[in-house]
């Protein structure tokens, strides 16, 4: 990315929207990390604490890798992976509210009702959805430099056959 731009357009390029990412990356992980356990303890009340820590653990751990995965992708320039951060926050949203029922600690279910909102307010935010098309945009001029970079390869590999 630093060759396909200045350094001062890069720069300024983190400058501007840097933050709105990382803020919905850590927003969705926090959304995993009060929402399961809260999901788990709430409807597995009969399964023992050990089993639910670890059930918990192991599935919030799963849900942030495969979220951290498609931000990832979102990064290269492949912005239809947003589409499964926007359902895990969705669903973990929608799991989260019948929680009031099992009478939850106030402060943890207003923190998971709290972040797959703010997560999805911020995968919905302009500059979100316009780092996504700069990053479209870098993703084609790599691929034409790399076009470029393979075609001069095979000339030279043509010639020095010759």
């Amino acid at each position: 990315m630093i060759f396909l731009m200045s350094l001062q357009e890069f720069l300024n390029f983190l400058k501007r929207y840097f933050p709105t990412f990382m803020m919905a990356i850590y927003a969705q992980i926090f959304t995993f990390a009060f929402g399961i356990p809260l999901m788990f303890d709430s409807y597995f009340k009969e399964m023992p604490v050990g089993d639910n820590l670890r059930y918990s653990f192991f599935t919030g751990l799963g849900l942030a890798l495969l979220a951290s995965h498609c931000n990832f992708m979102i990064a290269r320039g492949y912005p239809g992976w947003v589409w499964i951060p926007v359902v895990l926050m969705t669903l973990c949203l929608l799991g989260v509210l019948p929680t009031i029922d099992y009478r939850p600690h106030k402060v943890f279910y207003v923190l998971s009702i709290l972040f797959p909102l703010l997560a999805l307010l911020l995968l919905n935010s302009k500059r979100h959805r316009e780092v996504r098309s700069e990053w479209v945009k870098l993703r084609q001029k790599r691929h034409r430099v790399i076009a470029i970079i393979r075609g001069r390869r095979r000339k030279k590999q043509r010639q020095s056959s010759a």
